[in-house]
């Protein structure tokens, strides 16, 4: 659970979607591709600390996001040879961030389904269906795939 109530929930997911240059779902990609590359290049990057400070309000328990950050700001100075331990810690915290997205989808979901029901607008209806697919690919476990 993500320790908020879902009243909150919902008005936080609005800012969300309406103000942020990235969405959550595109801040969640992010992160991947840093797994993914942290072994590879820096991804100390602006697009990484965007996700991360976006995601970060959000994300139960507090702990985790700083966590992330804290690997991510790496001695640069090291190899990129010697970075295992890094991609290891960003494997083990990154399933944490992820849960708390797919919490706050099902909570925007149940926020729009209420909302079609009461006006059957159908751009509800067709970001229900938008949304509800992301939800879906989110319902698996996320697995570790080194390209």
């Amino acid at each position: 659970m993500l320790g908020c109530e879902e009243v909150f929930l919902g008005v936080v997911l609005r800012q969300i979607y309406v103000i942020s240059p990235i969405s959550v779902l595109e801040a969640l990609a992010i992160l991947e591709a840093a797994i993914l590359e942290c072994k590879k290049r820096n991804v100390k990057t602006p697009e990484v600390k965007a996700a991360l400070d976006l995601l970060e309000p959000y994300v139960w328990p507090k702990w985790v996001v700083p966590q992330f950050r804290h690997h991510v700001d790496h001695d640069e100075r090291e190899p990129v040879e010697n970075r295992e331990g890094q991609q290891q810690v960003l494997r083990a915290t990154f399933p944490g961030i992820r849960d708390c997205v797919r919490e706050l989808l099902r909570v925007r979901l149940d926020r729009l389904a209420l909302k079609f029901h009461q006006t059957k607008d159908l751009k509800i209806s067709d970001e229900i269906y938008r949304l509800a697919g992301e939800h879906s690919k989110l319902k698996e476990p996320w697995k570790f795939v080194a390209r």
